[in-house]
């Protein structure tokens, strides 16, 4: 076909040919008349210049007859007059570009016109000079001048006579011109109209042809529109949409039937991927996920077994975690080879196929009848988790639908493994940072209450030596009091880490704090909140709620207060106040205590978790104020704690 289509003229390069030939003949044709227009313009203007010339010799000729040879008698301008002549034939002679250089040359007009221009300028110019100068004629002489002015008349009419028949045979060859370019415009429109016919309109009409019979259902028509290169391609076009149709029309049943298996097999990958995904993002044991995941590419494989191996970084290999279908032993004789080709599927991008043949020779596998493994990755954002192994006791046909599905497969496994590694790190800090705080706690509280109990055991020791009464009654009253002190900070401790977030909403969690803190303190608490901006994140409340007993804390060691006020605005940022009527403290010595200080260092420590800050303002004998501040630019709507 394309060697066909390569020999048929292209319907844009006929129009081409033809439009050129047409404006070639029309640009020619219409240079050529203004040609001739300008010819008989030129001869026009000569002829009238020579009559200028005729009509000045006329006027000398009778002047020369009828007048006295005196100059101041003369009647006609003779200098002008000469001076015209000499103008007009020196013009001719030499020519311009507007009048005779346009015109086809002739010889015998030149010959002509040589000879009218030698004849004036050595017989007759001369003659009319000496006339004029006043010199005096025979009648010999008069005869003879007027002789040469008459055949120099002669010669100019002869010349207008030949540019008059040059004229004529112009507009003679201007009508036909005309005539011709009036054919060749008719003949123009009669091949015109035939190649529109013969290249456009016919294929057309078969194509039309064509169409009607496609639409009744004629799937057999063919069109064999090729005048040009064009409506062959489109011939050949149509020709192959009928097939196709009739391909179509033919095999429909098979074809839906096709498709309809096509579209079955990809809706059950896609239920297979979907429900693992939602399986593995719900919370299970890794037991549970091992299981539940090989099971589940097992089944969409179609494999007899499967296995998960995991990279032990500190051995540097692949380690067995979860197998099905394959005993305790199977792979283990041969784990040396197996090793080798576990890093080079771990080094491909693409899953590794190990045929009976590629298996070592002493594997195991083969005599529990594995013809084919096929190893696929387990991935988390490019980085290699481990692999797992699925194993067919008959020879497998390649598919890369299916091979594709269990990579993406293997990288939802690897992100929920990775998920959990991470979960589990999260809880082993936020356990190493509770802590770290609970260390914190017991140093500022329980510890320095022990110290100084111990010190006032070591007093008593020395008071019962020295049998000192008083002394020994003041030792016992500073121990029991050490050791109601060091009790309720215990009791303080465990009722604080008891404390749950869960769904309560903050203000119940405030005022069970506040509650609690008056039946241990006998202090008064005022309790305001106002706002109604975006709830706190579980987080943030567990935070909040840390900072407000650590700060109630601070009160009832170091205060002496009697009266406590906690506010809480809760606008576009979060603000809580806790506000006692203590003792207060020097701005300066609390400057200085403020990276020893270990219930300040907690409570700034809790706030930077969630990106918050602390403020303590101070005076002696003038309470003490803790806020609490959770900017706007950190908190996130939430829709469900």
């Amino acid at each position: 076909m394309p060697n066909i289509l390569s020999q048929v003229p292209q319907l844009s390069s006929q129009l081409l040919r033809l439009t050129l030939l047409w404006v070639a003949i029309l640009i020619a044709s219409v240079v050529y008349t203004l040609f001739l227009s300008w010819q008989l313009e030129n001869a026009t203007g000569i002829v009238r210049t020579a009559d200028l010339i005729r009509n000045d010799l006329y006027r000398l000729g009778y002047a020369f007859t009828i007048e006295q040879p005196a100059q101041e008698k003369i009647a006609v301008d003779v200098q002008g007059a000469v001076w015209r002549i000499d103008h007009e034939l020196t013009r001719i002679m030499v020519g311009d570009d507007d009048t005779y250089s346009v015109m086809a040359k002739d010889e015998r007009i030149d010959k002509l016109l040589e000879v009218v221009d030698t004849k004036w300028r050595q017989q007759v110019k001369p003659a009319v000079l000496r006339w004029h100068e006043g010199a005096a004629f025979t009648d010999r002489e008069r005869e003879t001048f007027l002789d040469q002015l008459f055949i120099l008349n002669q010669r100019i009419e002869q010349w207008t006579a030949l540019i008059d028949a040059e004229a004529n045979r112009n507009i003679v060859v201007l009508r036909y011109t005309q005539v011709a370019l009036g054919g060749v415009s008719i003949l123009s429109v009669i091949i015109v109209m035939w190649f529109l016919v013969v290249s456009v309109l016919r294929p057309l009409n078969q194509l039309r042809t064509g169409i009607e019979r496609l639409r009744a259902s004629d799937w057999k028509t063919r069109v064999h529109a090729e005048g040009t290169q064009e409506f062959s391609q489109i011939s050949a076009g149509f020709n192959d949409l009928a097939s196709h149709l009739d391909d179509v029309y033919s095999n429909l049943e098979k074809k839906v039937a096709e498709k309809t298996g096509s579209l079955a097999e990809k809706n059950a990958y896609l239920t297979a991927l979907y429900g693992l995904t939602a399986y593995l993002g719900e919370q299970h044991s890794m037991d549970e996920l091992c299981e539940s995941f090989i099971a589940r590419v097992m089944i969409l494989a179609g494999a007899q077994a499967g296995d998960i191996r995991l990279i032990n970084e500190g051995r540097e290999r692949c380690e067995i975690v979860w197998r099905k279908g394959l005993k305790e032993g199977c792979c283990q004789s041969c784990s040396a080879p197996m090793q080798e080709l576990y890093q080079k599927a771990l080094q491909s991008p693409y899953p590794l196929t190990l045929k009976e043949q590629d298996l070592p020779a002493n594997c195991i596998c083969k005599d529990y009848g594995f013809k084919l493994v096929m190893i696929y990755h387990i991935r988390h954002k490019q980085k290699n988790i481990g692999l797992f192994s699925l194993y067919f006791k008959a020879q497998r046909q390649p598919n890369k639908g299916v091979d594709t599905l269990l990579e993406n497969l293997g990288r939802h496994f690897g992100a929920a493994i990775e998920n959990m590694r991470l979960a589990a790190l999260d809880q082993q800090l936020a356990v190493g940072q509770e802590r770290n705080l609970l260390a914190q706690n017991l140093h500022d509280s329980i510890a320095q209450t022990l110290s100084f109990v111990n010190l006032q055991v070591q007093m008593l020791e020395d008071a019962l030596k020295h049998k000192n009464k008083e002394q020994i009654d003041d030792g016992i009253q500073q121990i029991k009091a050490g050791v109601q002190e060091c009790y309720d900070d215990v009791r303080e401790l465990l009722l604080n880490f008891r404390t749950r977030i869960s769904n309560e909403v903050l203000d119940d969690l405030v005022r069970s704090v506040l509650e609690r803190f008056e039946r241990q303190t006998h202090i008064k608490v005022h309790l305001t909140m106002t706002g109604n901006g975006l709830s706190l994140t579980s987080a943030q409340k567990l935070q909040a709620i840390f900072i407000l007993q650590e700060a109630l804390s601070n009160v009832r060691k170091h205060a002496h207060a009697s009266t406590v006020l906690v506010s809480i605005k809760n606008g576009d940022s979060f603000e809580m106040k806790i506000m006692d009527d203590g003792i207060g403290i020097d701005p300066q010595l609390l400057e200085s205590r403020k990276q020893r200080h270990v219930g300040l260092s907690i409570m700034r420590e809790r706030a930077q978790k969630i990106s918050a800050r602390i403020e303590i303002e101070s005076e002696p004998n003038q309470g003490t104020t803790v806020k609490f501040i959770l900017p706007r630019e950190v908190r996130q709507p939430l829709t469900a704690l």
